[in-house]
């Protein structure tokens, strides 16, 4: 979502998708990392679950943080 959101910032020069890539990314760091620094896999929107996050990770998870954070760099250069 990250990628996604800071092409469309880059191609159509539209502030709610640069805010969306960056709200994205906030909400991933936030919520997302786990003690160790590594991403994590999901979080449930399950109604009892209380948006738990799932113990799995993996290396895909980080590569997709990579880019999407890289993709928001070239655009924002920030």
């Amino acid at each position: 979502l990250i990628s996604l959101s800071a092409l469309l910032a880059e191609t159509t020069s539209n502030q709610t998708y640069l805010d969306a890539a960056q709200n994205s990314a906030a909400f991933i760091h936030a919520h997302l990392y786990n003690i160790e620094g590594v991403v994590q896999d999901s979080i449930s929107a399950r109604q009892n679950d209380s948006c738990s996050t799932s113990d799995s990770t993996g290396p895909y998870n980080a590569g997709l943080m990579i880019e999407g954070l890289a993709t928001l760099y070239s655009v924002t250069k920030n």
